[in-house]
């Protein structure tokens, strides 16, 4: 994706250079529409995933060994983290997120997803958000959000004996159930005239 239109803090940019506070401001947009997507968020945080040859395509303008030097900035000042958090152990793309010194959202509560063993994929915990009541009447404007957050929250966001994985799945479960018809409970009399 080639950007053509550049914003940036020019605070970012006196105190760590122009470059890194581009990169600042892509990690960030990247941040912002990962939120929330359950695959971009590990241990408490958002992250977004790039690599160097694409940060490159993103901003042509700069070379990717300045990319590389820009990154490594960053690191070194802990503005970002980066690690490597894909499944497959053959793909080395870094996956970045902002410290909550520079606009991290605030830690995500992380619920296990099985109490009686950690559920991992690649070592890497995966963790459940709890929604907020406005995305749940934004996602779902049919359902009583205030009553489903409620229920669940009461619960521990736990269905059955297990955490909840996809509060989604278990709004429009919510959502179908009350949508089934009343079984009707009356009594038909036997005609004992005949």
């Amino acid at each position: 994706m080639k950007v053509e239109t550049i914003s940036f803090k020019t605070e970012y940019a006196e105190e760590y250079g122009i470059e890194a506070a581009i990169l600042i401001q892509g990690i960030q947009l990247g941040l912002a529409l990962n939120r929330y997507k359950e695959t971009h968020n590990h241990f408490g945080r958002v992250w977004m995933y790039n690599s160097v040859a694409e940060w490159q395509r993103t901003y042509p303008f700069m070379s990717e060994s300045t990319i590389k030097r820009a990154l490594q900035k960053l690191r070194e000042d802990k503005i970002i983290e980066v690690m490597q958090l894909d499944k497959n152990p053959m793909n080395k793309t870094n996956w970045y997120t902002l410290t909550n010194r520079l606009g991290q959202f605030e830690p995500i509560e992380e619920v296990s997803l099985n109490q009686s063993k950690q559920y991992k994929t690649n070592n890497v915990k995966q963790t459940f958000i709890v929604p907020t009541l406005e995305e749940l009447k934004n996602e779902f404007p049919n359902l009583d959000a205030q009553r489903f957050h409620d229920f669940y929250s009461s619960k521990g966001w736990m269905v059955g004996k297990n955490k909840m994985k996809d509060w989604r799945a278990a709004a429009r479960n919510w959502l179908s159930r009350n949508e089934l018809p009343l079984k009707s409970t009356t009594i038909k009399r036997a005609n004992l005239d005949d």
